[in-house]
């Protein structure tokens, strides 16, 4: 599994604390067989500003190899977003090792 988690602007141990979309990059994580997470690289995220308009299409592009969304929140005041439910994780503005084990007990309880 592969999962993007949005990285906070200025301190890449934080998780973004607005909408997924606006981060202004992403950690891309492989989740490895023995239930280790391996940093594979960190994406910017080009369309951060974008409001509106196909964002949501130019996100889905971005992070097409992604399994798993990962964010503090999602959407603006209830929209769906650029990805379904299942295909991301809300997890508040905590630490990146924070949202890892969150990712950890979420599939441990799937």
């Amino acid at each position: 599994m592969r999962l993007a988690i949005a990285l906070a602007k200025h301190d890449e141990g934080k998780v973004y604390p607005g909408p997924f979309g606006h981060a202004p990059r992403f950690a891309i994580y492989e989740l490895a067989e023995d239930g280790t997470f391996l940093l594979v690289e960190v994406r910017e995220n080009p369309y951060a500003a974008l409001e509106g308009g196909d964002k949501h299409q130019r996100m889905r592009e971005l992070l097409k190899d992604v399994d798993l969304r990962v964010g503090a929140r999602f959407g603006h005041g209830g929209s769906m977003g650029a990805f379904p439910m299942a295909d991301r994780l809300e997890v508040g503005p905590v630490s990146l090792a924070e949202a890892l084990e969150r990712v950890k007990a979420r599939r441990n309880t799937a």
